[in-house]
C-alpha cells in the first residue's frame, strides 16, 4: 500500500512561481540594465510575459530572496550590483528550493476550507467555544492597541488561535491540522517577504475588523453570513499581501 502524500508537500514539478522567475531572469538579461540600474516596472514585466501582475510579483520576490534584484516600494525594482548569473531554468539553487507555496495557492485552498468551517461553526458552536473565540478576538484588539507598525507576535498568535478555534468546532483533527499548516505558510520565505513590504498598522486594523465580522456572524448563528465574512476576509487579506510594488 502506498504511503499517503500530503497535498501541502507534493514532490512533483517545479513550482509555477519559480518558472516565472526563470522567465523574468531572461527578460532582465535582455534589458541590458547594469548592476544598480532601475529595471522595468512590474506592469511592464506582466505585459511582456503576458501573465498576471500577482504572478510577476511572486517571481520578483523569488529574485529578491536570491539576491538578484532589490525591491524599493514606491521607487521601483533595481538590479543588484553583485547580481550573480541566473540558475538554469527549472533548477533553482538550494536556497530557493524551500520558499513555500505560492500565496495565491495557499489563499485559494484556505477560502475553500475555511468558508465551510465558518458556516459549520455558525450552526454548531457551543457557548463555551464562542467564549474562547471572543477571547481570541479580544486579544487581537489588545495587540492592535499596542501595535508598533510591523508584524506583532500577539496579533499573529491571536489571529492563528481565532482560525483554529473555528476549525475545532468540527471536532475533525485532520481538518484542524490542515488549517494550522496552511496558516503557518505565512512564515515561509515568499509570503514572509511580501508581508515585510506591505504589512503595517492599517493592514492590521482592516484584518481585525474582518475578524469581528466573522465573529458577529458566527455568534448570530448565521451560516451564510459567516461563510461570506470568512471568504471576504481571506480574499481581502490576499489582496493586501499582493499590493502593487510599482507602476
Amino acid at each position: 500500500m502506498k504511503e499517503p502524500v500530503s497535498f501541502l508537500h507534493p514532490a512533483g514539478s517545479p513550482r509555477n512561481y519559480l518558472q516565472v522567475a526563470d522567465a523574468l531572469r531572461k527578460v532582465i538579461a535582455e534589458t541590458g540594465v547594469r548592476g544598480g540600474g532601475r529595471l522595468p516596472s512590474e506592469r511592464e514585466f506582466a505585459l511582456q510575459l503576458n501573465i498576471s501582475r500577482p504572478s510577476v510579483r511572486e517571481a520578483l520576490i523569488v529574485l529578491e530572496l536570491g539576491g538578484e534584484i532589490e525591491i524599493r516600494v514606491g521607487s521601483g525594482i533595481y538590479l543588484r550590483q553583485s547580481s550573480t548569473e541566473a540558475a538554469p531554468a527549472g533548477e533553482p539553487d538550494g536556497s530557493l528550493a524551500s520558499l513555500g507555496y505560492s500565496p495565491y495557492e495557499v489563499n485559494q485552498i484556505r477560502r475553500f476550507l475555511e468558508g465551510g468551517v465558518a458556516a459549520h461553526a455558525a450552526q454548531f458552536i457551543t457557548s463555551a467555544q464562542l467564549k474562547k473565540l471572543d477571547a481570541h478576538l479580544a486579544s487581537m484588539y489588545r495587540g492592535l492597541e499596542h501595535h508598533p507598525g510591523s508584524e506583532d507576535r500577539q496579533l499573529v498568535m491571536a489571529d492563528r488561535k481565532f482560525h483554529l478555534a473555528l476549525a475545532s468546532v468540527t471536532h475533525n483533527r485532520l481538518l484542524v491540522h490542515t488549517i494550522e499548516e496552511l496558516f503557518d505558510q505565512r512564515y515561509s520565505p515568499l509570503p514572509g517577504s511580501l508581508r515585510r513590504l506591505f504589512e503595517n498598522r492599517m493592514v492590521w486594523e482592516e484584518c481585525v475588523k474582518e475578524h469581528q465580522d466573522i465573529y458577529d456572524a458566527v455568534a448570530s448563528h448565521d451560516p451564510l453570513q459567516a461563510e461570506a465574512a470568512m471568504r471576504r476576509h481571506l480574499t481581502r487579506a490576499h489582496a493586501r499581501l499582493m499590493a502593487v510594488i510599482d507602476e
